[in-house]
């Protein structure tokens, strides 16, 4: 009885050491409400919203849109508020493509998403882009720590939105859907 009662507990207390316990063990299914959040925030035009997802350390790097680069979150914040100043709204739907990858601390997340920003003055600007995000768990929060955001040129567009099925070679050189 008294070994039974042994391994009973061990088997628990073994069980008890999972830190991240009840959550998804797929980096995307657990990712992609974090950056449906996200991008959430960013569409208040406010930066004050996004900033509880980004790290704050000097000297990191993020790629957005326009203007090409900034340093650390105090310049991003910055630079995106002059940038929506002439915005009466952004609308940022992510595509069915996210895709993330988690190893220890670090996971980065790749996508792409469809967006319409409406100015102050004139007509609205649509568009697609796609971004790379690594994120760095730091206590009990992820933060992103670098992003690259961009758009492909107006030659290099899809005809169709980017999570839309695409021709690809097939192994006989035959097109095969995705």
């Amino acid at each position: 009885m008294k070994k039974i009662l042994i391994v009973l507990a061990t088997a628990w207390l073994a069980g008890c050491g999972d830190s991240d316990a009840g959550r998804p063990k797929d980096a995307t299914t657990f990712f992609k409400p974090h950056f449906e959040k996200v991008y959430s925030a960013w569409s208040t035009l406010d930066a004050s919203k996004p900033a509880m997802f980004y790290a704050k350390d000097v000297g990191l790097t993020f790629y957005d849109l326009a203007p090409l680069k900034f340093l650390g979150w105090a310049d991003y914040a910055d630079g995106f508020s002059k940038l929506a100043a002439d915005w009466r709204s952004i609308e940022i739907r992510l595509s069915p493509d996210f895709h993330a990858t988690q190893a220890g601390n670090i996971a980065w997340a790749t996508y792409t998403f469809d967006y319409v920003i409406q100015p102050k003055k004139g007509e609205a600007m649509k568009g697609q882009a796609r971004g790379t995000d690594i994120l760095e768990k730091r206590g009990e929060e992820w933060l992103i720590i670098h992003e690259h955001v961009s758009a492909p040129t107006a030659s290099d567009a899809p005809k169709e939105p980017a999570h839309k099925a695409r021709a690809v070679p097939h192994h006989r050189g035959k097109l095969r859907r995705r």
